[in-house]
């Protein structure tokens, strides 16, 4: 009986320990592509993750919280989406996984990308 007490507390103790990193403190390195300009759409965040589509490409692509500048890139994701304004991204050229292609970087639209996208909408 002792022993399950001591094995209960040994899990209750691992199960309690904070993360081994703080938010917004990594940095990750690889090869990247653009995409170019695209519509994004933040489908949700969970935990550390947030799932964001990307249009025209037809992929679920996701942000990793965990790296610098996350915060930021999901505010400039919410504000291109709030206001239908494409935005570019660069994507890490790993191998495809079930969460999809990881995003390396948000940044904002060129002038011209601004004013290719409006006139591509319809009035």
């Amino acid at each position: 009986m002792k022993y399950f007490f001591l094995l209960s507390g040994l899990i209750l103790f691992n199960a309690c320990q904070k993360n081994e990193y703080a938010a917004g403190t990594l940095v990750k390195q690889g090869a990247t592509y653009e995409t170019g300009a695209v519509l994004p759409e933040l489908r949700y965040i969970k935990n550390d993750t947030a799932l964001v589509v990307l249009y025209p490409n037809a992929r679920v692509f996701y942000l990793d919280l965990k790296i610098k500048n996350s915060e930021q890139y999901i505010d400039m994701l919410r504000s291109a989406e709030k206001n239908s304004l494409p935005v570019r991204a660069r994507i890490f050229t790993r191998p495809y996984s079930l969460t999809g292609e990881e995003i390396s970087e948000i940044y904002p639209p060129t002038k011209k990308d601004i004013t290719d996208f409006k006139a591509a909408m319809r009035p």
